[in-house]
């Protein structure tokens, strides 16, 4: 018997988590094994995101209710018609009444949901056009959809929702997993059990515990004042029939390379901690040469949407050898002698390698100097084999690493979290 889903603002939840995750690309996939569960993700994803940029989803799950319910107006035209006729996305879009910049394109008079549709090459055009406008394009698809692949090859990447793995595409770019929450029913109470009748202190108590609970309850619907459920949807009783044990948790970001962690350079000195990106650059442009492995670090501060801009300094596998390069570089008054710290940040984001060649040295600076004219401060640690890892940025924990990777896309490259590795040149 399927386990009962939890309610659809526990998802919408989920996605405003995970919006940040997809805020450098244009052109999303949001699938699972429940589109219903989907629709609400990307709806989530909307919301955080359209305070920055025009969102579009698109449904291509055929009719999901969450968003025919946002969809007003008696126009059955959606994608499939644009697909079918030539009706351009701009006709088809509906605006979400209360939203600002959040569009839905809906499935159409026939479902969108078509090996040919899913195919089709103009979804690269969409995803550039998309990209060039700096907006976000969301596609709802169910996780089995014949031609997902090719879909997926044509966008930017996909969240998956409920799933940990997508057999059919499985080289998409994966930006973000969201689990299922899981729901259980509470306990069943005897009734035959006779039960002392509760004082007067305890009626107050258990009258002020249960409107904290369903305070609780309504403060998970994100997005209520907007959506509408649609006359055959299940019964929202579920809230109040059941109790959600784990809503969905932040997306889990994990490192390319875990085999790497024994082996990995965790201590550098933390330089800076400026609260603007000027502050850290001009301490780069003065000692930035004087530093190995120097690197700025963007760091988010809590849940809030400030960042710390952290210059960092130096890779090493033990703290004594941080301490060492601390100590010259206080000598050297690179660094006042109040200043400076050893910090443990084993994690970065690897933005390009140099294999092993002749004249590696000159091959590695020059890289690292092309970046830096892109405004990335990478630096370069050397692997076993004499090949290069040019990374960016140091971070103590993986989730540290989510701005600085979505700068990263910004800037145009790929960066992938990993466990640094290697040595100083």
């Amino acid at each position: 018997m399927t386990p009962p889903r939890a309610p659809g603002g526990a998802y919408e939840g989920a996605g405003r988590q995970v919006s940040v995750a997809v805020r450098g690309y244009s052109s999303v996939i949001v699938t699972s094994d429940d589109v219903v569960a989907a629709a609400h993700t990307a709806i989530g994803i909307a919301l955080g995101e359209s305070a920055h940029r025009l969102v579009m989803i698109g449904d291509l799950a055929g009719e999901v209710a969450p968003l025919q319910a946002l969809v007003k107006g008696d126009d059955a035209h959606g994608i499939y018609d644009s697909f079918e006729f030539g009706t351009s996305f701009t006709r088809i879009a509906r605006e979400v009444s209360g939203a600002t910049n959040m569009y839905i394109m809906p499935s159409g008079t026939e479902s969108a949901a078509t090996e040919a549709i899913l195919t089709s090459q103009r979804w690269k055009t969409f995803a550039s056009e998309f990209a060039n406008s700096d907006e976000l394009l969301l596609l709802v698809v169910h996780s089995d959809s014949p031609g997902l692949a090719q879909l997926a090859a044509r966008l930017d990447g996909a969240v998956l929702v409920g799933i940990q793995r997508l057999p059919a595409a499985p080289n998409a770019n994966i930006l973000a997993r969201i689990p299922h929450p899981v729901v259980t029913s509470p306990p069943k109470i005897d009734l035959s059990v006779k039960v002392p009748e509760p004082t007067l202190s305890q009626r107050t108590v258990g009258i002020a515990a249960a409107a904290l609970l369903l305070a609780g309850i309504a403060g998970g619907a994100l997005f209520k004042s907007m959506r509408t459920e649609p006359r055959d949807a299940p019964p929202t009783a579920i809230v109040a029939d059941t109790l959600v044990d784990s809503l969905p948790r932040r997306p889990v970001v994990v490192p390319s390379n875990p085999a790497d962690s024994v082996d990995s350079m965790p201590f550098s000195v933390e330089i800076l901690a400026a609260n603007t990106a000027e502050g850290a650059n001009f301490e780069m442009n003065r000692h930035g040469a004087q530093m190995p492995a120097a690197t700025i670090s963007l760091v988010p501060i809590g849940d809030t949407e400030a960042t710390w801009y952290k210059v960092h300094a130096g890779a090493f596998g033990d703290s004594a050898a941080a301490e060492a390069l601390l100590a010259a570089l206080r000598r050297r008054r690179v660094v006042p002698d109040s200043a400076g710290t050893i910090i443990r940040a084993p994690f970065a984001l690897l933005v390009d390698t140099v294999p092993a060649q002749a004249g590696m040295t000159a091959k590695v600076r020059a890289r690292v100097r092309e970046l830096g004219d892109r405004g990335v401060h990478a630096y370069a640690l050397i692997q076993r084999d004499g090949s290069a890892r040019l990374y960016a940025g140091a971070f103590g924990n993986p989730e540290q690493s989510s701005l600085a990777a979505t700068a990263l896309r910004v800037a145009g490259l790929t960066p992938v979290l990993q466990y640094r590795t290697g040595r100083l040149p």
